[in-house]
């Protein structure tokens, strides 16, 4: 009888946080990769872009990887494809609107790989390998996203994907109860997840919701009405283009990915646009304004994105005025909390009527609050609970909602990233841990930033920077030009003058000590003067600037 090897889930990301999900399920040397998102950064991450997975152990194994498959379209879930596309190259599998919005992905990156795309029928299964895959539909924030069921020889993984119970979704396309009773009927080994609103109680709201919302909100408008969302929230998208045609407004687009979206999913039949409501940015001003609904990107506070330049008053061609009515029609991500406060307080300052989720109803979430985790449970019936998508506090909320419902505590696994969970038929447990690496992207470069790098950051954005410059001619022993300092990002310091002087006069101290020293090598020098620096700076002015000597002079030959 052959040995049944034990089946291996690696979460490369989204068990330590909202974002950068990737799961790798490995069997009989066969790998395969659920989704390959990014993560936004934290505040306290200055000049980071976004952070992807650590690929390490994917690259190690690429003979091994036999495929991609991708639940639905988000950032999260589908943001790291072209950077893990530079160590790998195997078919992606999709839906049809989760592949045009991959596509948009690799547009954008250069050098793009000419990606292997196979679309995902919810209605036919997939095999690869070891793993035989059936497709379910659910409801999430953006169409056309899916959870597995995947079946081996040593038993079945229910992967839910993001997802929510909407009875009455946009696209009429409920999620598909059948398919995940039966595969709870026929037995489930484990069942991954979703617990990013774990922690809320009932049902989240349908999307419908906010349409309503949208509706009330359009009638009251008496100037004009500017909406910011995801661009990929599909039927967000759809609500107020068919709300705005409704009450006879057009809607204008500002912001690139929004408007690359909008194409795609109208292209594929996932957007109707009602005929003549959409204009061009350029004829804003050809219409009452009234009559104006702007659809905007920057939901989160984007430094570069369309509503974060109405805010600054940097936007081509829209300058906020009192009266315009602004709906953030989105929830914040993690790490983002401050940067919407500061848009949305612009814009109040600037006169506009902001409208967002904790005030207005302007939004639901996309994923499934207790009770909808209650009813996966009961229906996928599994024997481990893994709860997955979500910080710690979301996987131990959802952990406790599993054991309420009678799943064994000792059968509930709490992972992280970098977790190796093994599993055979009547054992599911954390065999190690990789230690993946945190991997920031920072405009075109990419990589583990040591924690110095950051600390740096840190210290620029909040003390500044000292530059001093020194003349020295290390051959004959003597200051040749007295130091100059410069000051950049450093508040007001009171007495700056006669602090520098003081400055000065200790560097001309330093220097002569080493001089006397026969310490001649200026980088030893710059060292020296450094720390000095750095504590009469803290002493007088109780900041840490990062401070930078450079010695000029002729050296010894």
């Amino acid at each position: 009888m052959v040995k049944k090897n034990s089946l291996k889930i690696i979460p490369l990301g989204g068990l330590s946080g909202i974002g950068k999900n990737m799961m790798v399920l490995e069997k009989d040397n066969h790998i395969i990769i659920i989704d390959c998102g990014i993560m936004f950064p934290d505040d306290d991450m200055p000049g980071i872009d976004f952070i992807i997975p650590d690929f390490s152990y994917i690259k190690k194994n690429k003979s091994k990887v036999k495929g991609i498959i991708l639940t639905h379209g988000h950032e999260d879930h589908i943001g790291g494809l072209p950077f893990l596309f530079k160590e790998i190259d195997v078919p992606v599998y999709a839906t049809k609107l989760t592949i045009g919005l991959t596509k948009i992905k690799f547009e954008s990156s250069k050098n793009a790989p000419a990606v292997k795309y196979n679309e995902i029928n919810p209605e036919e299964p997939l095999e690869i390998g070891p793993f035989h895959i059936d497709f379910f539909r659910v409801n999430h924030s953006v169409p056309d996203g899916v959870g597995l069921v995947i079946k081996t020889d040593i038993g079945t993984v229910v992967h839910t994907g993001d997802f929510k119970f909407d009875y009455d979704p946009i696209d009429n396309r409920v999620i598909q109860f059948s398919k995940i009773a039966r595969a709870g009927e026929e037995g489930v080994l484990a069942l991954l997840c979703d617990s990013t609103n774990a922690e809320e109680f009932g049902y989240t709201l349908p999307e419908k919701d906010v349409g309503k919302t949208l509706s009330e909100k359009f009638e009251k408008a008496s100037k004009r009405i500017i909406v910011a969302t995801f661009s990929s929230h599909i039927h967000r998208i759809q609500q107020v283009m068919d709300v705005a045609s409704k009450l006879n407004k057009k809607v204008a687009i500002s912001g690139k990915s929004i408007l690359k979206t909008i194409r795609i999913a109208a292209e594929l039949g996932y957007l109707k646009i009602p005929e003549d409501t959409i204009i061009p940015i350029s004829k804003i001003d050809e219409f009452p304004l009234k009559e104006i609904v702007i659809l905007s990107t920057g939901s989160q506070g984007e430094p570069l994105s369309a509503l974060n330049r109405m805010a600054l008053g940097e936007h081509k061609r829209i300058s906020i005025m009192k009266g315009d009515m602004v709906i953030i029609s989105a929830s914040p991500v993690p790490g983002n909390e401050r940067a919407i406060s500061n848009t949305i307080n612009r814009l109040i300052k600037k006169g506009a009527d902001v409208y967002y989720e904790s005030i207005a109803g302007v939004h639901v979430s996309g994923h499934a609050a207790r009770e909808e985790i209650k009813i996966m449970i009961n229906m996928v019936n599994p024997r481990y609970f893994i709860p997955i998508h979500g910080e710690d506090k979301h996987k131990i909320q959802a952990a406790q909602i599993a054991e309420s419902m009678g799943i064994d505590q000792k059968n509930i696994i709490i992972a992280e990233n970098g977790d190796i969970i093994k599993m055979n038929h009547n054992l599911c447990r954390i065999s190690g841990n990789l230690h993946p690496q945190t991997i920031y992207v920072d405009g075109v470069g990419m990589g583990n930033i040591e924690d110095i790098v950051l600390k740096d950051r840190r210290v620029l954005s909040r003390n500044g920077i000292m530059f001093i410059v020194i003349g020295i001619d290390c051959i004959g022993k003597r200051i040749i030009c007295e130091p100059d300092f410069i000051l950049k990002g450093i508040i007001y310091i009171e007495n700056l003058k006669k602090l520098l002087d003081e400055a000065k006069k200790i560097i001309r101290d330093t220097i002569k000590n080493c001089l006397n020293s026969n310490i001649i090598n200026k980088t030893a020098i710059e060292g020296l003067v450094n720390d000095r620096m750095e504590k009469f700076i803290f002493k007088k002015a109780e900041i840490r600037p990062i401070i930078i000597t450079r010695v000029i002079g002729p050296d010894r030959h």
